[in-house]
């Protein structure tokens, strides 16, 4: 019994240094703050507005779920930046934990650890590659995975109806993060819903809806009554609902889907997930656990179709990542019973895993090794000082392009709530022009231009040409330094 409470202590030791390292590299991290990704900027400024007393959907314009921007505030109130990271790691490990509990349903733990350490191997892929709301979904979509795979291996024919409540808060908190997240519930809720109209187990369904409703109740409630009480339910149906769903489907053609759809399964072995789904519901047909495999292959076509159809950007495949533990659980076995008394059969195991996935671990090595000499958040905060010692309190500011990089850091708020302008923003009716209205007459006194050698700054010559036209004849250059062309007005 020692022994196994001691091995226990250092798997859950193991599992949180997992954790820890995944999110080192993260752009928060107080070992070096960094030039956070395009997504969090927006997050990070609808987040700081809403600590000084703004609303989103109506101060700021966006197209995520409003738990994003309730998360990030959170952690901006715990500790700034500092707090956001903290909030990450949590998250993070709270993943991992149930990735491996998932795993543990499938293996014994050796194999059980194996699948989960390079699950998140696989993630570490597409961490960095731009931050999405795919790691703040994360913890919802494993403790799902972990329940409905425990509802179909050990408790089908159990009722514990307080798992459809947690399985309900899980999805509408996805939900509430980003709609076209998930597809998780969707496959795996379909195919219960299927067998138990076949086994004619109707009362029991019935509870199942009932609790499930229920868990998405109790987040989805307090939501929109904040939606509601504060007037911008109607705002948050437009931005989110219609102009989110609008450039979640923005793919021009089958064409352009048949290209993502190529694109994505092929970044770091995110095909393993479809196709061994497809092998394993071949291999269990007719047995118990098909209808398991089943459900979870609906899922990944899904979740994969659903990418594609989002333009199939690279940091979106992390939410394939929960699919990786049933199959890498599945190759790790077929490996162990392949090198069965060899041995040196647990290092071969590893090295194998290690060479599949080292696009993972050189993706991760090489972020790392820019940590301590990235200047990018030092920068940031010199152009928020500079911008504040040449403005008054009430003079407001913007940044053109498709980023939100400055306002976090300066005291002056935006002079439009368009505080980026492009990617999703031109599915909303109307928004261009009002844009562009907002400036001209507003006449911030600083406009901010990103100028860094990767061209994030995405000036939108159809949403900046007045802007520019303005600039010529009322501003003059304050700054060229720091990544950023700062005009000043006259």
């Amino acid at each position: 019994m020692r022994n196994l409470i001691k091995l226990n202590k250092i798997i859950f030791i193991i599992l949180f240094i997992l954790a820890f390292l995944v999110i080192f590299n993260s752009t928060y991290s107080p070992i070096n703050f960094r030039r956070m990704h395009v997504d969090s900027s927006v997050y990070v400024t609808i987040a700081q507005g809403i600590v000084r007393g703004y609303l989103p959907y109506e101060d700021f314009v966006d197209n995520k779920g409003p738990l994003i921007y309730l998360i990030n505030a959170a952690g901006l109130s715990i500790g700034g930046f500092n707090g956001i990271w903290i909030i990450e790691l949590i998250f993070m490990f709270i993943s991992v934990l149930f990735a491996y509990k998932t795993a543990l349903l499938f293996e014994n733990k050796f194999i059980a650890l194996i699948a989960t350490v390079f699950s998140f191997v696989v993630l570490l892929a597409f961490f960095s590659v731009n931050a999405g709301t795919g790691e703040y979904a994360l913890p919802f979509m494993m403790i799902s995975l972990f329940i409905f795979t425990n509802y179909f291996f050990k408790t089908r024919h159990e009722t514990r109806f307080h798992n459809m409540i947690i399985l309900g808060i899980c999805f509408s908190c996805v939900a509430m993060i980003q709609l076209n997240l998930v597809t998780l519930w969707i496959g795996f809720c379909l195919v219960i819903f299927i067998e138990n109209i076949i086994n004619k187990r109707f009362i029991e369904l019935s509870k199942y809806i009932i609790f499930f409703l229920i868990g998405t109740f109790i987040i989805i409630f307090p939501i929109f009554l904040f939606l509601q009480i504060n007037e911008i339910l109607y705002n948050f149906f437009t931005q989110v609902i219609f102009g989110g769903a609008s450039r979640g489907f923005s793919a021009s053609g089958l064409k352009d889907v048949a290209k993502n759809f190529y694109i994505v399964i092929n970044r770091t072995n995110s095909i393993l997930p479809l196709v061994l789904g497809f092998i394993l519901i071949i291999i269990n047909y007719k047995k118990e656990n098909f209808t398991y495999y089943l459900a979870y292959t609906i899922s990944v076509i899904l979740s994969v179709l659903l990418i594609s159809f989002s333009s199939g950007d690279g940091h979106y495949n992390m939410v394939l990542v929960p699919f990786f533990i049933p199959v890498l659980a599945f190759i790790a076995k077929l490996i162990d019973i392949a090198f069965s008394g060899k041995k040196y059969k647990n290092f071969l195991l590893i090295f194998f895993f290690f060479l599949v996935f080292s696009e993972g671990i050189v993706n991760y090595l090489y972020d790392s090794t820019k940590i301590l000499t990235n200047n990018s958040g030092r920068e940031l905060i010199a152009t928020g000082k500079l911008i504040d010692q040449n403005t008054v309190h009430g003079d407001k500011i913007i940044s053109l392009g498709f980023n939100s990089y400055i306002y976090p850091f300066t005291q002056r708020d935006a002079a439009s709530k368009y505080i980026y302008q492009g990617s999703g923003l031109d599915h909303i009716s109307g928004a261009k022009e009002e844009f562009i209205s907002d400036i001209l007459n507003e006449k911030p006194a600083v406009i901010a231009l990103f100028n860094a050698e990767d061209g994030i700054g995405q000036i939108m010559y159809d949403w900046h040409d007045p802007i520019f036209k303005m600039i010529e004849s009322d501003y003059r250059i304050l700054s060229t330094e720091n990544g950023f062309i700062l005009y000043i007005r006259n």
